[in-house]
């Protein structure tokens, strides 16, 4: 037995598959499974160490563990610590690609 597909079915079939093997169509899968962009955060206050081994930023009413930015404490100055959020630690919600800048205004312990 012979099977013979009409114009309009042989259309149909390939329309189903138009996106078969299509990379751009697996790219934007792969784009909307990577979840939104990370939030860019920058934190300006007087750094503290409110346990051993974390270092804290409190700006805007939320506190950024910014430990990893190797804040230079005895500098006594405030920090505007910029990057993006990161995922909690230790010691609370970190800073991730931190850059660090020291202002002139000084801070009191």
């Amino acid at each position: 037995m012979r099977i013979i597909l009409g114009g309009a079915a042989a259309i149909v079939l390939g329309l189903a598959c138009a996106g078969c093997g299509d990379s751009s169509v697996s790219g934007a899968k792969a784009a909307e499974n990577a979840g939104p962009p990370a939030e860019s955060v920058m934190a300006v206050g007087c750094p503290k160490t409110p346990k051993p081994d974390c270092v804290t930023v409190t700006a805007d009413g939320k506190t950024w563990d910014v430990t990893g930015a190797k804040v230079d404490l005895a500098r006594g100055v405030a920090v505007s610590v910029t990057g993006v959020a990161g995922a909690a630690g230790a010691c609370g919600a970190t800073i991730a690609n931190a850059q660090v800048e020291y202002t002139g205004l000084q801070c009191r312990h």
